[in-house]
């Protein structure tokens, strides 16, 4: 054992030990960064002076992968756009998206999922940072990010559909240099508990024929500026009043692609009856058995014939992907 009298040395190996200690923790608290990176990640802006890449958060790894680069674009693009490259004799992709949301989005929900036959192999490329510089900020939780989005839709009708979550503080669209949108953009709630409630109806909200993937921001930001590309509310009220005068009101809802004729008997009547009556008042329920099995179902307001159309379309049923359509014609049967 080694016994130091000398108080000047005492300290200086006091100040030394501090200083490592201070290290240590400063070392752990970068790990745990990277390690809770869903949580955790840089802000694009506010790192001026640093070399840190922010583009980096927008790629990943796809591993355990054969199968052509289109199919590839296909599965990934409902995500954001996106731009792939397959590595063929390695059985890898890698992915370079838009935007950090869309990247994180892609990794929780194809991780594991069965493509070609392979259960994929999904995460950061490996030059994602060892360590998150100091200008790390937690993401805003009150804000989700939305894609695979139709490009007819407008902030108005995206509006709609999430109000019914919680108040709604803002959507934006993310806009090309053009009239159209990039299919993905951000709805902020009032209460994150709203946003969080939303995170769970990812893959299961259907509209104008796509099912819009719903995923938490994951950098600090706020919504971008409305962009002059977005049709004003008063010109969507407009627009609406004069699509009504000419389309009407459509309160039916047709399925199609279903079953076999041979197949639909009594009981399969009786059950999509009960289904269609989960989601508002029938007012009138039939089936159509001639050449194809088709769905006829009027409800007594358009809101719930759009909600049943946006729960039904593109679900499956005894191994077929359901057609839906909404109809403002007569009740056929």
């Amino acid at each position: 054992m080694v016994v130091v009298n000398d108080e000047k040395l005492l300290r200086i190996m006091e100040e030394m030990l501090t200083l490592k200690r201070s290290e240590l923790r400063r070392l752990e608290a970068a790990y745990k960064g990277v390690i809770e990176y869903d949580k955790w990640v840089v802000p694009k802006e506010g790192i001026k002076g640093s070399r840190f890449d922010s583009t980096l958060l927008n790629k990943v790894y796809i591993g355990n992968i054969v199968a052509p680069r289109d199919s590839v674009q296909d599965l990934l693009s409902v995500f954001g756009p996106v731009s792939v490259t397959c590595i063929g004799n390695k059985e890898c992709a890698f992915a370079d998206f838009d935007n950090p949301h869309a990247a994180y989005l892609c990794m929780r929900e194809i991780d594991g999922m069965v493509f070609e036959g392979r259960a994929l192999k999904v995460g950061r490329t490996s030059t994602f940072p060892s360590e998150i510089p100091k200008e790390l900020r937690p993401p805003d939780e009150s804000i989700v990010y939305i894609s695979n989005i139709d490009l007819n839709i407008e902030e108005e009708q995206l509006e709609d559909i999430f109000k019914k979550m919680g108040e709604i503080k803002g959507v934006r669209l993310v806009y090309e240099s053009s009239f159209m949108h990039k299919g993905y953009g951000y709805v902020q709630f009032s209460r994150c508990i709203d946003a969080k409630k939303a995170l769970g109806y990812s893959n299961k909200i259907s509209f104008c024929g796509r099912r819009m993937r719903i995923g938490p921001s994951v950098v600090k930001m706020e919504l971008p500026e409305r962009s002059y590309f977005a049709i004003p509310r008063e010109v969507f009220e407009i627009k609406k009043r004069i699509e009504s005068a000419i389309f009407g009101t459509g309160k039916m809802v047709v399925l199609r692609n279903l079953i076999g004729v041979d197949d639909a008997d009594d009981d399969f009547d009786q059950e999509m009856e009960n289904e269609m009556k989960k989601y508002g008042d029938v007012v009138k329920f039939g089936v159509s058995k001639e050449g194809e099995v088709v769905v006829y179902c009027l409800y007594s307001t358009e809101d719930e014939a759009k909600h049943s159309f946006s729960i039904l379309n593109g679900r499956f049923f005894g191994g077929r992907r359901i057609r839906a359509e909404m109809s403002w014609g007569e009740f056929p049967l």
